[in-house]
C-alpha cells in the first residue's frame, strides 16, 4: 500500500511514491458477516454520485498535527510525553548532524538559475556577488554559463559561456560553511534559487544540477540535517501554534512543545527515508516533507520559534529497540485515533477543534465529499455498471467501526474486493476512514465502538463512592450495597464511609467493595474473610479508629482473601492473604510522626502467585513486599514527587501489574500513564471528560484501561472502552471510586 500523507499547509490528491505501512486487519479488526454482493436483477444507469463522510487525512499512522498541538497547547504535555503518545513503542536518542540531499520539485524539466549576495563557486569557476548562472543539462552534459551583468533573477543584458561538467554541476558558496555551522549560514551568502515563474527560494548549502531517471534536468539543495529540519517545521505546523497556551517549559508558551515534536518527527523521518531517489533523499513537496529554504519570508517572531526548536532538539531522533531510526509518518489529522501500523494505535482526545484561527476541517470532514458514480466506475472498469458497495471490515477504532480495511464492489460485469485505502486513493477521498450514502445499495458495515479502544480485554465492575455499581463488557452486575437495603451516601440507612475500590474475584463470577472505613460488600461468589471491624478496630472514628482511610484492595490469585491498604501504608490480610510486610517495616511512621511518608498511599496490586505486593503513593513512591520486585519509580525517570524541579503533572492516582508480575503501571490523575519493568506502554489518555481513578488490564494482559470518575473506560492495546455512565446508572450518580477486570 502506498502511503498518502498531507500538508499541514494544503491538502493534496497526488499519492506520495514511499511505500508505507500496510494496515492490519489483526485481532482488532472487525469483520462484518452477511455480505452477499450479487447484482439485483435490474439495469442502473451510471448516474448519481455517492457522498462520502468521514475523519481524517491520510494514512493516520504516527502523529497528528491538530493533535499534537492540542496535548501542548491545552494538555501541556511536553515534547517527549507527545512523541510517546503517537510512537510509543520507540524512544528519543541521539544523531549527529549529517549531509542530506533534496530533490526541488519545481525545477524538474527546466534549466537552473542561480545566484548569491555574496561571490559563487561555479565547478571551480568564481562568480561576482549578484551574478546569475543559468545551468542546463543535455545529453548528459552539463553546461552553465555566466550573466554579464549582476542582475539578480531578472533578466541580463546576455549570457557568456562558463564552464561545463558530464553528468552533474555543484554550485555553492565561495565561502560555505563546515556541515556543523552550516545551519548559521545567512541570507547574505546563501544561494538563490530564481524559480520558472518569477518566485525565489534562499537555501543553505549547495545546489546540484544532474537527470533523474527519465533523462530530465533536475536541481538538488545538499545541506545539513540541521539545516533541513530549520526548512520544513514552519511548512509542516504552523509556527503560530508555537504562541497557543499559556507560559510553559524553555520560557516559552506551551504551543512550542508541539513544534520541538515536529522538529525530531521531521528530523526522524528524513533519516529513516533513506536515498529514496537514486540522485537525492528526500523530496521538497508534500509526497515527502514540504521543505522551502530559508524560509525568508516567515518573519519574526516566527522564524525565531522555527529556529529554537531546531535548536533545542537539535541531534534528537525516535528510534526502535533495534536501533534503527523510526519513519515517523505524520499527517494533519487521524480523525480522533491513529491507525497503527508500525506505531501502536492510540485515540487522539484532541484531534478535532480549533488552535488559533485554524480549525481542523477533517474530523470531521467538513465538507463531506461527494464522487459521481462514474467516476468509480472509471476506476474499477471490471465490475461494469456499479450496483453496489459494501465494507466488509474495518479497523474497530472509533466512529463508525474506524477505518475501512476492505471492501466490495460489485456491478453488471462482475464485483472486485479492494482495501480501503487503495479505493479512497483511487477516489481521492482523504483518507480511508468513512461512511458512504447514494443511490445505489450500500453497506457501511459500521461496528458499535462505545469510545475509541481494540476492545480485547473481558469485562469489568465499575463501582460509585455510594456503593452503585454498573458491569460492562460481557461482565454481571451481581449487586451493589444498594442490593443491602444500604441508600448510598445519605438517606435513611446510609453507609458509614463511602466506596473507595473494587476488586474481581479470579473466578469472574463475584467481586468485593470496600468503604473507606474497612467495610467490605461481597457479591457472587466472593466470599467474606474479615474487615478490619473483625480486629475490633471501629472504622473512622469511635474507641479505635483506623490511623488512616483505606484507600484500596486486592483479593488473591485463589479468591479465597484480599489485602486492604490505608492511606498511611497499613496493611490489612484476610482469609489466606499473607502479610509481607508495610512501609511501618521500613521504620515510615505513617502519615505523620518522625518519618512520614512523603505522599498518602493511594493503591496497591498483588503479584501473580500472591506472595507478595506493591503499594504506590501519590508522589509515585513505590513499596514492595514478599516476592514483588522493584521495577522503578516516577523518581527514577527524573521526576521530582509531586514537587521540586520535575514534578509529576499530576498525583499518582493507581496501579496495575502485569501478568508474569515483573512489571507494572502507574496512572496519574491527568490520565498520564507510566510503564516499569515489562510492563508495555501502550498509550495515556489524553483530554479528560473526568479526573482519571483507576487502572485496570484484561487478565490476559495486552492493554489497559483508564478509568474515569464518570464511569468512562478509555481502552488501550487490549484494553476495554466503555463510554461515561448515565447519573441513574449507579447509585445516585455519585463519582465512580474504581473498577476491576474479568
Amino acid at each position: 500500500m502506498k502511503q498518502y500523507k498531507h500538508s499541514m499547509k494544503r491538502r493534496r490528491r497526488r499519492v506520495s511514491p514511499r511505500v508505507g505501512v500496510m494496515l492490519a486487519a489483526g485481532a482488532g479488526a472487525a469483520v462484518l458477516p452477511g455480505f452477499v454482493l450479487a447484482g439485483p436483477q435490474v439495469a442502473y444507469a451510471s448516474t448519481g454520485s455517492i457522498v462520502f463522510t468521514g475523519y481524517g487525512v491520510g494514512s493516520g499512522s504516527g502523529a497528528s498535527q491538530f493533535g499534537q498541538i492540542g496535548y501542548a497547547s491545552l494538555a501541556n504535555l511536553t515534547y517527549p510525553q507527545i512523541l510517546a503518545h503517537y510512537y510509543s513503542n520507540t524512544t528519543l536518542a541521539s544523531q549527529p548532524d549529517q549531509l542530506i540531499s533534496v530533490v526541488l520539485e519545481r525545477a524538474t524539466g527546466s534549466p537552473a538559475v542561480i545566484y548569491s549576495p555574496s561571490p559563487i563557486d561555479v565547478n571551480g569557476e568564481t562568480v561576482p556577488g549578484g551574478t546569475q548562472v543559468k545551468l542546463t543539462v543535455s545529453g548528459g552534459q552539463v553546461t552553465a554559463v555566466e550573466a554579464t551583468a549582476a542582475t539578480g533573477c531578472a533578466a541580463p543584458p546576455g549570457y557568456q559561456a562558463l564552464t561545463s561538467s558530464a553528468g552533474s554541476m555543484t554550485v555553492s558558496p565561495s565561502n560555505l560553511p563546515a556541515l556543523g555551522q552550516m545551519v548559521s549560514e545567512t541570507t547574505g551568502t546563501a544561494l538563490i534559487w530564481c524559480e520558472p515563474g518569477g518566485a525565489t527560494e534562499t537555501v543553505r548549502g549547495t545546489l546540484q544540477a544532474t537527470v533523474n531517471g527519465s533523462g530530465q534536468q533536475v536541481l538538488v539543495n545538499q545541506l545539513g540535517l540541521e539545516s533541513y529540519v530549520r526548512g520544513v517545521i514552519a511548512n509542516e505546523s504552523p509556527a503560530s501554534w508555537g504562541l497557543l497556551g499559556g507560559a510553559g517549559p524553555q520560557s516559552e508558551n506551551w504551543g512550542f512543545q508541539a513544534l520541538e515534536a515536529q522538529a525530531i518527527e521531521v528530523r526522524s523521518y528524513a533519516i529513516a527515508n533513506g536515498n529514496q531517489f537514486g540522485f537525492a533523499d528526500i523530496c521538497d513537496s508534500a509526497s515527502c516533507q514540504v521543505y522551502a529554504g530559508m524560509n525568508i519570508n516567515l518573519g519574526a517572531p516566527y522564524q525565531q520559534l522555527v529556529d529554537l526548536a531546531q535548536s533545542d532538539t537539535a541531534g534528537q531522533v525516535l528510534k526502535f529497540s533495534s536501533g534503527a531510526v523510526a519513519l515517523t509518518q505524520y499527517s494533519a489529522s487521524d480523525g480522533g485515533y491513529t491507525a497503527g501500523g508500525a506505531f501502536p494505535a492510540a485515540p487522539d482526545s484532541y484531534d478535532s477543534g480549533c488552535y488559533g484561527n485554524i480549525c481542523n476541517p477533517w474530523n470531521p470532514w467538513s465538507p463531506s465529499v461527494t464522487v459521481p458514480i462514474s467516476t468509480i466506475e472509471a476506476a474499477y472498469p471490471q465490475v461494469g455498471t456499479v450496483q453496489s458497495i459494501a465494507v466488509t471490515s474495518r479497523n474497530g477504532l472509533g466512529a463508525d467501526g474506524g477505518r475501512v480495511l476492505q471492501l466490495q464492489i460489485a456491478g453488471s460485469s462482475g464485483q472486485v474486493a479492494v482495501s480501503g485505502s487503495s479505493f479512497a486513493e483511487a477516489l481521492g477521498l482523504p483518507s480511508d476512514w468513512f461512511v458512504m450514502s447514494g443511490p445505489i445499495a450500500i453497506a457501511n458495515g459500521e461496528t458499535a465502538t462505545s469510545s475509541p479502544s481494540t476492545g480485547q480485554g473481558g469485562g469489568f465492575i465499575l463501582a460509585s463512592s455510594d456503593g452503585g455499581t454498573a458491569a460492562g463488557g460481557g461482565a454481571a452486575d451481581l449487586g451493589s450495597t444498594y442490593t443491602y437495603g444500604i441508600t448510598g451516601l445519605s438517606g435513611s440507612r446510609p453507609l458509614a464511609a463511602p466506596i473507595v475500590g473494587v476488586a474481581a474475584n479470579p473466578s469472574g463470577a463475584g467481586y468485593w467493595l470496600v468503604a473507606a472505613d474497612g467495610g467490605i460488600f461481597n457479591f457472587g461468589d466472593a466470599g467474606f474473610y474479615g474487615n478490619p471491624y473483625t480486629y475490633g478496630i471501629t472504622g473512622l472514628s469511635g474507641s479505635r479508629p483506623l490511623a488512616a482511610p483505606i484507600v484500596g484492595m486486592a483479593a488473591t490469585p485463589d479468591g479465597r482473601g484480599y489485602w486492604l491498604v490505608a492511606a498511611d501504608g497499613g496493611i490489612f490480610n484476610f482469609g489466606d492473604a499473607g502479610f509481607y510486610g508495610n512501609p511501618y517495616t521500613y521504620g515510615i511512621t505513617g502519615l505523620s510522626g518522625s518519618r512520614p511518608l512523603a505522599a498518602p498511599i493511594v493503591g496497591m496490586a498483588a503479584t501473580p502467585d500472591g506472595r507478595g505486593y506493591w503499594l504506590v503513593a501519590a508522589d509515585g513512591g513505590i513499596f514492595n513486599f514478599g516476592d514483588a520486585g522493584f521495577y522503578g519509580n516516577p523518581y527514577t525517570l527524573g521526576y521530582s514527587g509531586l514537587s521540586g524541579s520535575n514534578p509529576l503533572s499530576s498525583p499518582i492516582v493507581g496501579m496495575a501489574a502485569t501478568p508474569d508480575g515483573r512489571g507494572y503501571w502507574l496512572l496519574e490523575k491527568n490520565g498520564t500513564v507510566l510503564a516499569f519493568g515489562d510492563a508495555v506502554f501502550y498509550g495515556s489518555a489524553g483530554q479528560l471528560g473526568a479526573p482519571a481513578v483507576g487502572i485496570i488490564r484484561p487478565p490476559s494482559g495486552g492493554g489497559y484501561s483508564v478509568v474515569l470518575s464518570n464511569g468512562e473506560l478509555i481502552g488501550f492495546g487490549a484494553g476495554l472502552s466503555s463510554p461515561a455512565l448515565s447519573s441513574s446508572t449507579t447509585g445516585h450518580g455519585a463519582p465512580i471510586a474504581g473498577g476491576a477486570a474479568f
